[in-house]
């Protein structure tokens, strides 16, 4: 017989907030993929570097148009692999503000939302997202998906990466309980 799960998120409730901690799907063939290809992408790097600039040659121009989008490419692909690895996707409610934080994601800034001008809170496991295996993709946290939404503005706001719709729901009714947001929230 199965066992009932019991979710991903930690959920910290204080005084007056609730934090709740959820760690980046881990994909054990997609660590691996990512750690074999940084190694001969940096071996690629070096050598390129070494025959332009340590071996006294002139760099070309093609050559330092290369070298930048190699490293370009190779920042991208370090940072998806430290996400996957020990990424945190943290969601901080309290005191009239939302505010999610990507833990381990390089060069991303924490985004607070008000309260106020937040609407229309609702569960929604988006099939676009979803992967071979029916996760929601979102290697290397660089895409914008999440179970849970609202509405900002003229904006859709999506945080909660990786939890199923029932954990999803499950976390919403813990902050409407908590009173942090109201029906005119929902």
């Amino acid at each position: 017989m199965e066992k009932p799960y019991a979710g991903k998120a930690l959920v910290e409730d204080s005084f007056n907030q609730i934090i709740i901690t959820i760690p980046a799907t881990k994909s054990i063939p997609a660590a691996i993929f990512l750690g074999i290809w940084l190694c001969a992408w940096a071996g690629g790097e070096v050598m390129a570097i070494g025959m332009g600039v340590f071996a006294g040659g002139v760099i070309s121009g093609f050559m330092l148009v290369w070298l930048a989008g190699w490293t370009f490419g190779g920042f991208f692909a370090f940072r998806a692999f430290v996400w996957i690895v020990s990424g945190k996707e943290i969601i901080t409610v309290g005191q009239g503000e939302l505010t999610v934080k990507k833990k381990n994601l390089l060069f991303y800034k924490p985004k607070t939302y008000s309260l106020n001008d937040a609407k229309k809170f609702r569960v929604r496991d988006d099939a676009a997202n979803l992967g071979y295996y029916g996760r929601q993709n979102n290697v290397g946290g660089l895409t914008n998906t999440g179970t849970i939404k609202f509405d900002y503005g003229m904006k859709t706001i999506k945080f909660g990466t990786g939890v199923d719709e029932a954990e999803a729901s499950y976390l919403l009714q813990k902050l409407k309980d908590k009173h942090l947001l109201t029906d005119r929230n929902f």
